[in-house]
């Protein structure tokens, strides 16, 4: 079974609660968040009834599945203070991941040293008290400057001996130059050999405004970007059946109408071929 969903916004008074009831009336089957500002370093207390709201709606949703994503500040590979708060960052969102039954949370690697990027996100976990899940996600980055993980031998690298799962995101590997467009098979074959697709249990289907190996991390909706048909192929692989797919996409209801009408287009298409 797929699970899809879009990120999700939490403004509002019912918070992270109205999240979920968003993500029920589109009928979605999974999500995404920010647990709070993503380019702040402050934290946002999560209140008692916003929780308990929180939980109540995912089991009434039949425990569908959510991601956290952690905040656009955090940089795991730097130095001195910035390393110390993205690490603190880090833990707060897996702390809340906890407390709100939230399956999966998800961090940009960040710049500089890729060590330093492994020790911040253990050291994440271990500040948060994680024994199990959530599961912590490193997604792959579209590569540019110092950019850590942008191909899949260095993501495998920062997963060894580790607890660390993964998150790929198509944009981001098309502009980094793995071609998602023309052999997506090829590119979670890939994937595969380098980290095992058992660890890769989020996937960011996002088009791409840049082109083929171009380093723009800049997402587009489903079919007006430059992967197009390819992502059906990601999306359709048997090797991702049970995965959790989300939709970093601009937002409106027009646009979530057009992207949601192509996934699911893509969906009903292969139906009768997944039916034993």
């Amino acid at each position: 079974m797929v699970r899809y969903g879009f990120h999700l916004s939490i403004a509002g008074k019912k918070g992270v609660a109205g999240a979920l009831e968003e993500a029920m009336a589109l009928g979605l089957t999974a999500f995404q968040i920010f647990a709070k500002s993503p380019r702040s370093w402050r934290t946002r207390p999560l209140a008692a009834n916003e929780v308990e709201a929180f939980r109540a709606l995912k089991e009434m949703a039949g425990g569908m599945p959510a991601v956290i994503h952690a905040s656009y500040l955090v940089n795991l590979g730097a130095e001195g203070e910035l390393w110390e708060k993205s690490v603190m960052s880090l833990a707060d969102d897996l702390e809340k991941a906890a407390i709100l039954g939230v399956e999966y949370v998800v961090v940009h690697p960040g710049s500089g040293d890729p060590k330093r990027v492994k020790e911040g996100a253990l050291k994440a976990l271990r500040l948060a008290g994680v024994r199990g899940k959530p599961t912590l996600l490193l997604e792959n980055t579209a590569g540019g400057g110092e950019k850590v993980g942008s191909r899949f031998e260095e993501l495998a690298w920062l997963l060894e001996d580790t607890p660390l799962q993964a998150c790929l995101d198509t944009c981001h590997a098309f502009a980094a130059g793995y071609d998602v467009k023309e052999d997506p098979k090829g590119v979670l074959t890939a994937l595969d050999k380098a980290v095992g697709l058992e660890r890769v249990p989020v996937v960011h289907l996002n088009d791409s405004v840049g082109g083929f190996g171009s380093r723009i991390d800049q997402h587009a909706h489903l079919l007006q970007g430059q992967i197009g048909e390819g992502l059906k192929g990601v999306l359709l692989d048997p090797r991702l059946r049970g995965r959790v797919f989300v939709l970093e996409t601009p937002r409106s209801p027009e646009e979530d109408a057009w992207n949601l009408k192509v996934l699911r287009g893509w969906l009903e298409e292969a139906a009768p071929q997944n039916k034993p």
